[in-house]
């Protein structure tokens, strides 16, 4: 698999903002995480499929962090272009959802940020 990689050593809530040309996915995973990534084997992460840019990713723990940005798959690759960089902590960012997350994930965002219909407002 092809992909896109920068490391970053953050302190917690700082943020990694990540601008995507093309819908593709983001990863973002700890140091352990990525070397099992680059060996093809199970690995957790943070992120997902992103449509939309810019991805912005709040650092949950102090760590080094890698951002990995997929360049398709192995049979369907894709020419994509990102930059990434860090933003000082700030209490007003929140971090992006992908749209591959699971349901629950994207409907606790939504109604956080007030974008719920108002019968599932209700129903609450």
């Amino acid at each position: 698999m092809k992909f896109l990689h920068k490391t970053f050593e953050l302190k917690k809530k700082e943020i990694i903002e990540v601008h995507i040309d093309v819908a593709t996915k983001v990863k973002f995973m700890t140091g352990r995480d990525f070397k099992n990534y680059k060996l093809g084997k199970t690995h957790s992460y943070y992120g997902g499929l992103f449509e939309e840019s810019p991805v912005r990713f709040v650092v949950p723990f102090e760590a080094v962090w890698n951002v990995v940005v997929e360049k398709g798959t192995f049979r369907n690759p894709i020419e994509v272009n990102a930059q990434c960089g860090v933003l000082p902590p700030n209490s007003t960012v929140r971090s992006s959802v992908a749209t591959d997350a699971p349901e629950h994930v994207r409907l606790a965002e939504a109604a956080e940020a007030g974008a719920l219909p108002e019968a599932t407002e209700q129903a609450m």
